[in-house]
């Protein structure tokens, strides 16, 4: 019979046997779980390693021009690589710098390839290949371009396709396909043109952006992704005139956003300047330049942009403007043939790093029968004249960069106008 203490009986003693049964239950059940989890997990850590290991490759540079710099984090100095040289081994990492008068192609293991070219800056921040043929992962390709132009060439994928993005200060680039894409990076805009193949384009905000073969977008820092444009820009701001700047006539400083004025008495003792002036005519903005009193003295009156733009990366280079002759005193293009009432003169850079110029002349009358080459061109006096010129890089002699664009009147007295000025590039 149950002992009582206190009017309440006294639990039973548990049994010493039975303690020891709950103990091997509970290590048996742990033992079975850690089973059941090593043989699942283990499979998966191996499927999932499988999946996702892969391996870093190298690339190779070749410098195309100049001197390109090769900078690895983990060496004391940068590596040189002279004109025609090559560097086999790229690695994750490496930062590639060229110079105003350099530029290099980069060739990945996969066969495409980075052309850069000069002044730019870019980093390869990861090449990687699955370590295991059964991965179903693609190959990566990760570069950072800090400034300038480069060049993307995505190779077909016959065995594994390609994972290729590129970022910029201002935009993130997935290359989606196969094909040919140029990156385009400025202090603050990045520009992403398609030539063949299709790209997604995200900004600091905003939705993604999908470009086709022909379209770019630009991506202004802190700003969203543009809408697709057409492939072909002007290089040349403002050739429509419509920033204007001076609401007078002036004889030098700035007149509209890009351009300044300027005056050129040349070396025959003139002392009479020209004065150029944003007006409307028959309806379009121009800039009208005009001189007087010359007393037969050499003068040059224009407007000049800087660009300093590289344009080896283009296919073609139109160059279009509107122009309008109203006076001339000086028959022709002078004794020198060099003295038109409006010209233009492109500034640029040949791949050998010269500095190089090519002149194009306007005129109405001839009347001293002075000899004219291919320089000048005759229009009609007093009309509007649509000029273009299709292939200006056949005209160039192995054009690198556009340095400068003048447009100008040029010889004794002179009254011209020009409108609607354009280097379209594509």
């Amino acid at each position: 019979m149950a002992e009582f203490a206190g009017g309440v009986p006294a639990a039973p003693a548990e049994s010493p046997s039975t303690g020891r049964e709950q103990l091997a239950w509970a290590i048996l059940l742990t033992a079975f779980a850690i089973f059941c989890a090593l043989a699942v997990g283990i499979p998966l850590a191996a499927r999932w390693y499988v999946h996702n290991a892969t391996r870093p490759q190298l690339a190779t540079l070749t410098s195309t021009l100049g001197t390109t710099l090769v900078v690895d984090p983990s060496a004391p100095n940068p590596f040189a690589v002279a004109e025609g040289a090559r560097k086999p081994d790229v690695r994750e990492q490496n930062r590639i710098e060229t110079d105003a008068n350099s530029s290099a192609v980069v060739r990945l293991f996969d066969e495409s390839t980075i052309t850069v070219f000069p002044n730019s800056e870019v980093t390869v921040e990861r090449m990687r290949t699955p370590r295991f043929r059964r991965s179903p992962l693609p190959n990566e390709i990760v570069i950072r371009v800090g400034r300038g132009n480069v060049r993307v060439n995505i190779a077909p994928s016959f065995a594994r396709p390609l994972r290729m993005v590129v970022y910029t200060p201002h935009a993130t680039v997935e290359l989606v396909e196969e094909g040919s894409y140029s990156v385009e990076v400025s202090n603050d805009l990045t520009q992403i043109s398609v030539r063949a193949g299709r790209a997604q384009v995200t900004g600091a905000v905003g939705a993604t952006v999908s470009l086709p073969a022909g379209r770019r977008s630009q991506v202004k820092l802190g700003q969203e992704a543009s809408p697709p444009l057409p492939a072909a820009q002007n290089l040349i701001v403002n050739g429509d005139f419509r920033t204007a700047i001076s609401a007078v006539p002036i004889t030098q400083g700035p007149l509209a956003e890009g351009w300044v004025v300027y005056n050129d008495q040349g070396g025959d003792g003139g002392n009479v300047d020209g004065t150029a002036e944003i007006v409307v005519d028959e309806g379009r903005r121009a800039v009208r330049f005009y001189r007087t009193g010359s007393r037969n003295n050499h003068g040059e009156t224009g407007i000049r942009q800087t660009l300093n733009k590289y344009v080896g990366d283009y296919q073609r280079i139109k160059l279009r403007l509107d122009v309008k002759l109203k006076y001339q005193s000086l028959s022709g293009g002078g004794q020198l043939n060099s003295e038109f009432p409006l010209m233009v003169r492109i500034n640029y850079k040949d791949v050998y790093g010269n500095d190089n110029h090519w002149v194009v002349g306007f005129y109405y009358q001839n009347e001293a029968g002075f000899f004219i080459n291919e320089t000048g061109n005759r229009i009609p006096r007093d009309t509007w004249f649509p000029v273009e010129i299709p292939d200006l890089q056949a005209q160039l002699q192995n054009p690198l960069i556009i340095t400068s664009v003048q447009i100008y009147a040029s010889g004794w007295d002179y009254e011209s106008l020009v409108s609607e000025v354009g280097l379209i590039a594509e």
